[in-house]
């Protein structure tokens, strides 16, 4: 029978537009909490009217269809939605890579939960978007009573996101944050929400570095703060065909993920995580992924023995294969010869006094980190082929990988040489498999003639 979705499908349609209607209603609430005559503008009236009744009338033209099983579990979802244009859509469970189920705080008012259905094609985003109760998401994918193979204990989750977390991805959080309050509350509000911020985790720098010193602390903070709340709580089991994860503390997501449809294991270790010897566990799956704030992790953080235990479990079989191959020694500078430039451009920079001290050395410690992380990069790096798979290990940005790639997703493996490593008979080795993110894993410097051997296994 087919139904219309719940409420919030409206109010979320609504969200696209939500600068535009919140803005005239923050300048009036401002307006009244100072005792002034609030200015509405006709247009904005209008405008607001509207989005509203294009909300409402899309909620209205929408029905969407639920099938089940025997046993009660998700079978087929069909959807049809559109005004002037209607578009109907049917997804089987076989064709469903990936089922999340996500609980926001507005969703857990409004008593509600947002499904995305994704499957294996070529789209940006989830191929369906549906809204229902609370009650009936989880009767249909039977989100109660389970039991959990494995639990993310809490302080590696904080430990994780402490020494995990990147200062740039915060700052793509506050920005926009920013830059929208000062347009309604006033740029003098803003700077004087910054200053006492800035005060507050005042560092002790040299003035030339307070600035930027507390820019990186507040965007590493929030980053930090991000990814807690994204992965505390964080628990996971498998049954016969699926993968089932469960995390977050604001906004809890289950997902559902195809273990037919995984195609590659990538073990990612940060440098401070290294101290701690812990591991971040991410599965790449096609279908999984596409939206912004999906991210396709199986353990946030782990000890190696815990790391070892809790993979049997979850993805028992799934064929791992230790690197072998080493690069050769004179490959060392491969590795290490980009942030030693990075490092001796800052240098000369400074004794030219074409920079502040202070700008000069957050280029040099950002330029040491980078060389420890390519240093270690090279310590680790590998690659090998056997048991139904191949492996590889290197470093990427400013952490370090280490990759299980199944044989039959591979879409290529690719040697390269070139003249100055045909006359050291090294290599470099590229592989593309197939994703949702199309990645390319290479390693740098690995000797030829071993290389060409490990391909003859991996062809027979």
């Amino acid at each position: 029978m087919e139904q219309r979705p719940y409420f919030a499908y409206a109010f979320y349609d609504l969200h696209r537009w939500r600068v535009l209607l919140l803005l005239p209603l923050t300048r009036i609430a401002l307006a009244l909490l100072h005792g002034m005559t609030p200015t509405v503008y006709r247009y904005e009236m209008a405008l607001g009217i509207v989005f509203v009744t294009y909300a409402l009338m899309k909620w209205r033209s929408c029905r969407y269809r639920l099938s089940k099983t025997a046993d009660g579990r998700f079978h087929t979802i069909g959807v049809r939605q559109g005004i002037f244009v209607r578009r109907t859509l049917h997804i089987s469970a076989e064709d469903a890579a990936s089922v999340e189920i996500e609980r926001t705080p507005l969703l857990w008012l409004f008593g509600g939960r947002r499904i995305l259905v994704s499957t294996a094609g070529l789209r940006r985003r989830a191929d369906a978007r549906l809204y229902v109760s609370a009650e009936q998401a989880d009767a249909l994918f039977c989100l109660k009573h389970r039991h959990y193979d494995y639990r993310a204990p809490r302080w590696p989750v904080l430990v994780m996101s402490l020494t995990g977390s990147n200062a740039a991805v915060g700052l793509l959080t506050v920005a926009p944050v920013l830059r929208q309050s000062g347009r309604v509350l006033g740029e003098q509000v803003t700077q004087n929400v910054v200053g006492m911020v800035g005060q507050l985790i005042d560092l002790g720098l040299p003035s030339a570095l307070r600035t930027a010193g507390n820019v990186l602390i507040i965007g590493w903070g929030v980053s930090a703060a991000r990814n807690f709340f994204r992965y505390v709580g964080f628990r996971a089991f498998r049954d016969t065909t699926h993968l089932h994860l469960s995390s977050g503390l604001f906004t809890h997501r289950d997902v559902l993920i195809d273990r037919d449809k995984i195609t590659a294991l990538e073990l990612r270790q940060t440098l401070t995580m290294r101290i701690f010897s812990l591991h971040t566990a991410i599965v790449t799956a096609a279908g999984y992924g596409r939206d912004i704030g999906t991210r396709p992790v199986l353990i946030p953080a782990a000890r190696p023995h815990d790391l070892g235990a809790c993979l049997d479990r979850l993805l028992p079989g799934f064929p791992i294969y230790d690197c072998l191959l080493r690069p050769v020694r004179q490959s060392r500078w491969r590795y290490i010869a980009a942030p030693l430039v990075l490092f001796g451009i800052g240098g000369v920079l400074w004794f030219l006094g074409a920079w502040w001290h202070g700008p000069a050395l957050l280029w040099a410690v950002f330029s040491l980190w980078w060389l420890l992380v390519r240093s270690f990069g090279f310590a680790r790096a590998g690659f090998g082929c056997g048991g139904g798979s191949v492996s590889l290990c290197y470093p990427r940005g400013l952490a370090l990988y280490r990759v299980y790639l199944p044989r039959e997703v591979i879409d290529s493996v690719v040697v390269t040489q070139s003249r100055y490593q045909q006359r050291r008979g090294t290599c470099s080795v590229k592989v593309r498999c197939f994703g949702e993110k199309k990645r390319t894993h290479r390693v740098w410097g690995l000797p030829y003639d071993a290389v060409r051997r490990e391909l003859r296994r991996y062809e027979q």
